[in-house]
């Protein structure tokens, strides 16, 4: 089965500057943004177009472009746990349930994650949000596990392929660079979250 709805799996780019209290049209917080993303080969135009479709992120400091993009997240992460949902009520094979079962999970845990991380984000405890950011990525890679050990091609293995992905660009960053680069990908959308 096919989801229109999740071409691209979720991009989260997490780093937040130390000057907090600005603006993003006074900064250009959201160009910044994506002339980050763009380093790490996410399209620069997509990102910038993306992030202004909401309107407040034209006023936004760089705490709240992060409040922003992680509650884009989480609202695609509830779409594809309802997809899930959905598939778990129609005619499966026994493991086919049981996998889409993990998946309906994970993805459950995963919207917890990202409203966790919200929390984080907004009481400025920058080291939790990351690790509530980085749980919603491992989410995405353990519903994938869950249909290779059952031996079953998963109905949804393009949006998890495409969440790894972006994922392991990810990785390396969250250990090893003073900019925390976090990304997921789902349905076309470029979600960008600074924290530094």
């Amino acid at each position: 089965m096919e989801y229109p709805r999740l071409r691209l799996a979720v991009f989260f780019l997490l780093f937040l500057h130390q000057n907090l209290f600005s603006s993003a049209a006074e900064s250009g917080v959201v160009e910044q943004t994506c002339a980050q993303a763009a380093a790490k080969g996410i399209d620069f135009d997509f990102c910038v177009k993306t992030l202004k479709k909401n309107s407040k992120s034209s006023t936004a400091g760089t705490r709240d472009l992060a409040t922003i993009a992680t509650k884009l997240a989480e609202k695609e992460f509830k779409h594809v746990w309802n997809a899930i949902k959905k598939l778990l009520h129609g005619k499966l094979t026994v493991p086919d349930k049981q996998a889409l079962s993990v998946c309906f999970d994970v993805y459950e845990d995963g919207i917890d994650a990202l409203k966790a991380a919200i929390k984080f984000i907004k009481s400025r405890s920058e080291s939790d949000a990351i690790t509530y950011l980085s749980a919603s990525l491992t989410d995405v890679t353990t519903c994938d596990d869950a249909f290779e050990e059952v031996g079953r091609k998963s109905p949804i293995a393009k949006m998890n392929e495409e969440a790894r992905n972006f994922s392991t660009l990810a990785s390396p960053s969250l250990r090893f660079c003073d900019t925390t680069v976090l990304c997921l990908g789902i349905n076309n959308h470029c979600y960008i979250v600074y924290i530094k």
